[in-house]
């Protein structure tokens, strides 16, 4: 709002908005009708990148948790959507889907998908009312084509719900400066609703929201009033869930000072924070988990996954470096560069609090509401750039963009676990009186494995090898063959314990590999022939000529005459 106190019309966008006319860099708006072109363009675009090949890969672990969570397959039950603290909304989304069109991996995904679609005029609305209508072209296309947008729009998890949550809130809160109505006021209460009960990082957005609701303006006070109610309607929205929030995490983790006790081991692998995690965050944001070295490269060694891609890795660091620069004084011009502080600084310094207490492990997904104010970052950059400049950095990051999205829906090393084939090949093979059994991620070998016995082994048993043995041992010895699946065994086994006691045993013939799944095929060994009976009595003659024997002790038979004495010996 401008401090004359004007009330803005639509067409012109926020104060930022307005302040990024008058700067002699930025290129003009389109026209409302060009405009509209590009958004629709854009859309389609998104679309065919987001179902294009959408049901190909596996569910992997994640995924099966929101299958399971929205009751796939067979009815959904209420009391466990209650229980459900991840994503209640994207879970009934997905139950929904299921009725209607059963229970392949397209369908399941398909929520997300829609998502990820409406996503680019979210993106166009939010960068019209934060940067303003010029930032609008650069932003949609953007959006339509972020590898990172595009991955969680093919995954059967809720971070593109909340990504198209988080964009709808912020520009919602941004026309509340325009004028405060019960229509707009109702329009941010549902989506920060929807955004709260799609993943609870949506809370992440508390102190960029409520820097807005506090900005200077006209509307200052009414929005004050306001944020009260939205507060309450907020907190009774979540009230069904509160139990189970309080008791899914230990929150007497999050104290200051708080040191883990004797006895604490990290949530996953050595250690839930490292150094490199908010750097990975950026550049994942960027280029997505197929723009440089592959989850499983990094998993296996980080160093060497780094240096195996450090070319790639330089360019594109170079590329939106450049750009994250550009874009950072673009949003000075406009009046916002505070406001990356509050939309991206302050999630990452939370979640890395977060996970330094040993509360939750540290993931870009978790930042994933940061990620509309990454791109607009990038479009207010592309907007006030030259024509000849802006073409030339469009051009290095679709060459970047294509390269990932041809790695992800392509390149098996980029890809989710492969479970359906492991399981295929199993199901083939398998005889009947042996078993499966689940190692490291049980969920996904059960549901593709439907029909076939499947038991859960405990990889943590792997941190004793004695125990291992012993207990993998009596888990394999119940029936004559057993089919050991493991996957993700690198978060409870780094030193890969288990996979070396099986290799020993089974032979390399009966392995088998899919994309991040092992296969062992092992069978109970074949008891030897008994052993010979023992025999009490004297010995059995021995075949052949009997040796001379001279001892004293010597016995003949007594059916023979007793030996003539030698008179020489005497």
């Amino acid at each position: 709002m401008p401090a004359s106190g004007r009330t803005l019309r639509h067409s012109e966008g926020s104060p930022g908005a307005q302040r990024a006319k008058t700067s002699a860099t930025t290129s003009p708006a389109p026209s409302d009708q060009a405009l509209q072109r590009t958004i629709l363009a854009a859309t389609l675009v998104a679309a065919v990148l987001r179902f294009f090949r959408l049901g190909h890969q596996s569910l992997w672990i994640d995924e099966q948790y929101t299958r399971i969570a929205a009751g796939v397959p067979g009815p959904l039950v209420w009391r466990d959507l209650l229980d459900d603290v991840h994503g209640p909304l994207h879970a009934f989304a997905v139950a929904c889907a299921a009725a209607v069109g059963g229970s392949s991996e397209w369908v399941l995904r398909l929520p997300s998908a829609l998502a990820g679609v409406a996503m680019v005029p979210a993106m166009a609305w939010l960068a019209r009312r934060w940067l303003g209508r010029e930032a609008v072209p650069a932003a949609v296309w953007l959006a339509a084509g972020s590898p990172f947008l595009v991955w969680y729009s093919q995954e059967c998890r809720n971070y593109e719900f909340v990504m198209l949550a988080a964009a709808l809130a912020t520009a919602s809160l941004l026309a509340l400066h325009d004028r405060v109505t019960p229509l707009r006021t109702g329009r941010y209460a549902l989506c920060v609703v929807a955004g709260l009960l799609s993943n609870l990082s949506f809370t992440l957005l508390i102190p960029f929201h409520a820097a807005l609701w506090l900005s200077p303006g006209v509307t200052r006070a009414t929005r004050v009033r306001t944020l009260r109610i939205v507060g309450i309607v907020a907190l009774v929205a979540l009230l069904p869930w509160l139990a189970a929030i309080g008791r899914t995490w230990d929150w007497s983790r999050l104290s200051p000072g708080r040191g883990m006790h004797a006895g604490e081991s990290a949530l996953r692998g050595q250690n839930t924070y490292h150094l490199a995690a908010v750097p990975f965050a950026v550049h994942t944001a960027f280029m997505g988990f197929s723009g440089g070295p592959s989850m499983r490269e990094l998993r296996r060694s980080p160093m060497e996954a780094v240096r195996a891609h450090l070319p790639e890795l330089a360019l594109s660091s170079l590329v939106f470096g450049v750009l994250g620069v550009l874009g950072a004084l673009a949003l000075r011009r406009r009046g916002r560069l505070l406001d990356l502080v509050w939309w991206v600084v302050a999630p990452a310094l939370v979640v890395s609090y977060f996970a330094l207490q040993n509360f939750k492990v540290f993931s870009p997904r978790y930042l994933a509401v940061s990620v509309p104010c990454l791109l607009l970052t990038l479009a207010a950059a592309f907007a006030d750039m030259g024509p000849r400049v802006r073409r030339g950095f469009a051009g290095a990051v679709g060459v970047l963009w294509a390269l990932a999205l041809a790695r992800a829906a392509f390149d098996p090393a980029y890809g989710r676990e492969d479970y359906r084939n492991a399981l295929a090949h199993v199901r083939a093979e398998f005889k009947p009186g042996e078993r499966l059994i689940a190692v490291g991620a049980p969920e996904p070998v059960e549901w593709y494995g439907r029909g076939m016995p499947v038991v859960r082994w405990w990889l943590g048993f792997a941190s004793d090898p004695d125990r291992m043995a012993r207990t993998l041992t009596d888990t394999l010895m119940v029936t004559p063959g057993a089919w050991v699946i493991g996957s993700r065994m690198e978060d409870d086994d780094p030193e890969d314990r288990c996979a070396r006691w099986l290799d020993q045993r089974v032979q390399p013939s009966q392995r088998w590999a899919a994309r991040g799944v092992r296969v062992w095929h092992w069978r109970r060994p074949r008891p030897g022939p008994p052993p010979a009976p023992k025999v009490y009595g004297p010995p059995a003659p021995a075949k052949g000529p009997a040796p001379h024997r001279t001892s004293s002790h010597h016995l003949a038979p007594r059916h023979l005459a007793p030996a003539t004495p030698n008179p020489v010996s005497h």
